[in-house]
């Protein structure tokens, strides 16, 4: 036979939540307190080729692969250039006119 199609239903029993145990605090730890020294700032040299990491390996494989690395090799180019600018305008370029 057919079962009525508004058949009522029992009531789900829901686990029981655990509570969690307490966890102990972090020590508070003193961010004021003195530091060692920096080590001495090097000089960032320019890279010659900065997209050939990526071009090593190969189109992406997905449609139109030579066109979409070519838009990577772009913005990693793109990326390349504002470091450079952030470097000169620091003085840490190790040879400004390369």
């Amino acid at each position: 036979m057919n079962q009525p199609a508004h058949q009522a239903q029992a009531p789900r029993s829901r686990p029981q939540q655990r509570r969690k145990p307490q966890s102990r605090r972090p020590q508070a730890a003193d961010i004021w307190r003195p530091h060692a020294p920096l080590p001495p700032v090097e000089p960032i040299a320019a890279p010659h080729e900065v997209g050939a990491l990526l071009r090593s390996l190969g189109d992406p494989p997905i449609n139109g692969g030579s066109a979409a690395a070519n838009h990577f090799t772009m913005v990693v180019e793109r990326a390349a250039a504002v470091a450079l600018a952030l470097a000169f305008s620091a003085d840490l370029l190790d040879d400004p006119n390369a």
